[in-house]
């Protein structure tokens, strides 16, 4: 894979999983249920903030997002729509999503880790800082922080302070030429 070709796919990586739909999260392309566990789960029903602790594992379809803590702010707007006065726990659509402590995005063949990642879904925009890792298939790029913009598809990585951004690129075999020149 070529060092360009690999950026768009190390930004793709999250962009594909959750631009199903700005107005929805999604860790998965294809959408459908969300499943999760939890060592424990709290709802502060006035905040409409649930908050899963403890070795959290969240799947949708092929996309999987792990975490010590999990935190997920949902609209009032969307449970007030659907007739709902309360709400309650998990109703409404989810603003903005913590992930926190070994935060782990996995999908077949591509995969993100990072200390936090912050989804915010009026941004359209998904930020792993500390300690980011971003691998697709045997390609790997690391830095301290990676801004995701969805809409517009741009991807930035920035090194830690006075650092660099480190990459290792693997060009496929069928990109060689084997020395000959191009026409």
């Amino acid at each position: 894979m070529r060092p360009t070709a690999f950026f768009i796919a190390a930004g793709a990586l999250l962009m594909t999983a959750l631009a199903a739909s700005p107005a929805y999260a999604q860790l998965s392309e294809s959408g459908g249920p969300v499943s999760y566990s939890a060592d424990n789960l709290e709802y502060f029903d006035t905040e409409r903030r649930l908050v899963l602790v403890g070795d959290v594992d969240i799947v949708q379809n092929d996309a999987r997002l792990r975490a010590d803590r999990i935190t997920l702010f949902f609209s009032a707007s969307t449970a007030a729509a659907a007739g709902q006065q309360q709400g309650g726990l998990g109703s409404g659509d989810i603003e903005r999503m913590i992930a926190e402590g070994e935060v782990y995005y996995v999908r077949p063949a591509q995969s993100a880790r990072g200390n936090r990642a912050v989804y915010e879904i009026a941004q359209d925009s998904v930020t792993f800082s500390g300690n980011v890792v971003v691998a697709s298939d045997e390609n790997v790029i690391r830095g301290e922080t990676l801004v995701l913009n969805i809409g517009n598809r741009r991807t930035v990585i920035r090194p830690q302070g006075g650092g660099r951004v480190r990459g290792v690129f693997v060009p496929s075999e069928g990109g060689q030429n084997s020395g000959q020149p191009r026409q």
